[in-house]
């Protein structure tokens, strides 16, 4: 249960402690003196998504902070959640909201994720508002109950569990499925990719290499002429240019040890001459390269073309039309793969959705087990809350074919509905066809009531739940938020003093403005302080003498204080 909990520069409250004890404690105040930050401050520890006006003026962040102390078994549970030992069995959560709208999350000290938080805000606290009563109109709403009265929230999550693991298994066969005559298309255009470029033979450089080849046999005449003059200059016509190195070199040889630098020419002349030789046989190979078949030099530009028109219908050159060949065959391996997995997908599914359908039967014969107890046992409720002759019926119902999937959804198989007569002699309809705003709020409350025991929620916080509600309902309706407290811990925000005084605690909220600053405090009434606080919610304005013997009655009549109030 929550034993402390502080709030600073929430709206309008500065700093604010609230001590919490166990049973039904209530808060009072003054309607717009900030009681509603406070409820905001126990959404906030749930983890809940908060706006950031909600920070105090001229202020940067506002902080909630609140310990609690678990039971045995809400202690291994959330251990179980948040992956560490819950130490002592105490729990401290702790949230910054930031003006800029960041916020922060601390759980026993440890920063931590708002997701981690909402996992566990179900063991710790709930808040039922004015409007909570309506959530038993919401679809599914009342089969949430039935489940939770009768501990099938963990049977129902494996069935969710195991019903969305099928769900995304089938919509990945559907994408198979669907995808059957895109790949099938897809396969024939890189077939037939993998067959040209395999049948084109690409090897790296082809193509520049033919292109200079092509190029050279274009200047083949001109060529052959140029090397025809160069080998009669160098070396066949009379006094060549080879003949006159090796004379020179004979004439000075004899005279190199002269002086080096005739040394350096003779040897010039000889190295010259051997360069020119190597060079001039090297011509040949040029002369045999340029003597080409004419068929193979038709090849050639065959080949060449090839080339070209690959290049142009595919928009790459060879080096990246060898890329493209790798990529097409990987591409054609994967597809035959995901081919390849479709049956067993099937059959992978068809014994999910068997196991499944295992799982809802068996979640269909528990809830029939409660159906007939969680009746009884919220008409028990009827009486004290002013439903005498009102009659109840649950009605569990397969899922329409229409909205489920194979025959259930992710709740199960079933649909609950609660049916109400509140008259004899009225045919039952669906709780929301016939019960009346009043009606509602008393079937949430005796539905609170009834679940209390099954609730693994220790502290329940009721919002003004007594809106609109008579006096004498009003007492009823503290009573009721009095048995509930005593096996849980119970925050109940009220006007009606008939509510107010069955509070073992009671906390008033006041409002405080000086100059120009205006904050809320909230302080602990007891004794004479609480008398005189009911007197006033009784009177409206200020406490008489009559309203104040009044109050003491009522607080007398709920059985707190007694013997202070009546000395």
């Amino acid at each position: 249960m929550l034993v402390h909990l502080s709030v600073d520069d929430l709206g309008l409250i500065e700093h604010a402690e609230l001590e919490m004890g166990t049973g039904l404690q209530v808060l009072t105040g003054d309607t717009g003196v900030g009681k509603s930050m406070l409820l905001a401050s126990m959404a906030i520890l749930r983890g809940d998504r908060t706006r950031s006006d909600v920070v105090r003026t001229g202020c940067q962040k506002a902080v909630v902070r609140g310990i609690f102390h678990l039971s045995e078994s809400n202690a291994v549970r959330i251990s179980e959640q948040l992956g560490i030992s819950v130490e002592e069995d105490e729990l401290i959560i702790e949230r910054e909201i930031h003006r800029e709208g960041r916020s922060r999350c601390r759980i026993d000290g440890r920063e931590s994720t708002t997701t981690l938080l909402k996992r566990i805000a179900p063991l710790l606290i709930e808040v039922i508002g004015q409007g909570h009563a309506l959530t038993l109109l919401q679809p599914g709403a009342q089969l949430d109950f039935l489940d939770r009265f009768g501990g099938l929230l963990e049977l129902r999550g494996e069935h969710a569990h195991n019903w969305r693991e099928a769900r995304q298994l089938e919509r990945r066969i559907h994408q198979l499925e669907e995808g059957v005559r895109e790949r099938s298309d897809r396969r024939l255009h890189l077939e037939h990719i993998v067959e040209e470029l395999e049948t084109a033979s690409l090897i790296e450089g082809e193509r520049s290499s033919i292109e200079t080849d092509l190029e050279l046999l274009e200047e083949r005449d001109k060529v052959l002429a140029s090397i025809e003059s160069v080998r009669q200059g160098f070396l066949e016509q009379e006094n060549s240019i080879l003949d006159q190195l090796g004379s020179t070199e004979r004439d000075l040889r004899g005279l190199a040890s002269l002086h080096p630098g005739i040394a350096t020419l003779v040897e010039g002349c000889s190295t010259a001459s051997v360069l020119i030789g190597d060079a001039l046989r090297g011509l040949s190979e040029v002369e045999s390269d340029l003597d080409l078949d004419p068929e193979l030099l038709e090849q050639k530009r065959k080949r060449f073309d090839q080339l070209v028109i690959l290049e142009q219908r595919y928009h790459r050159d060879v080096e990246q039309l060898i890329s493209y060949l790798r990529e097409s065959r990987e591409e054609l391996a994967v597809m035959g793969g995901a081919d390849d997995e479709l049956p067993d997908l099937r059959e992978g599914l068809e014994r999910c959705i068997s196991h499944l359908c295992e799982g809802s039967h068996r979640l269909h014969k528990a809830r029939l087990e409660i159906v007939q107890k969680l009746v009884a046992d919220i008409t028990v409720e009827f009486k004290d809350l002013g439903l005498v002759k009102a009659r109840l019926e649950g009605s569990l119902v397969p899922v329409d074919s229409s909205n489920g999937w194979n025959g259930m959804d992710e709740k199960g198989g079933d649909r609950f509905e609660l049916l109400f007569s509140a008259n004899p002699g009225e045919p039952l309809q669906p709780i929301g066809a016939v019960a009346s705003g009043g009606e509602l709020s008393r079937l949430m409350l005796a539905l609170q009531r009834t679940l209390a025991d099954a609730s693994g929620t220790a502290t329940l916080i009721f919002d003004e739940i007594d809106s609109g509600v008579g006096g004498r309902m009003g007492a009823v309706i503290g009573e009721k938020l009095s048995q509930i407290g005593s096996d849980h811990q119970v925050l109940c925000v009220t006007h009606l003093p008939q509510v107010a005084c069955h509070g073992v605690r009671h906390h008033r909220v006041i409002k405080e403005t000086k100059g120009e600053v205006t904050r809320t405090r909230l302080e602990e009434v007891s004794g004479d302080d609480r008398v005189k606080e009911i007197a006033m919610m009784l009177r409206g304005d200020r406490a008489t003498d009559r309203s104040l013997e009044e109050a003491r009655e009522m607080l007398v009549e709920a059985g707190h204080f007694g013997e202070e109030l009546t000395r």
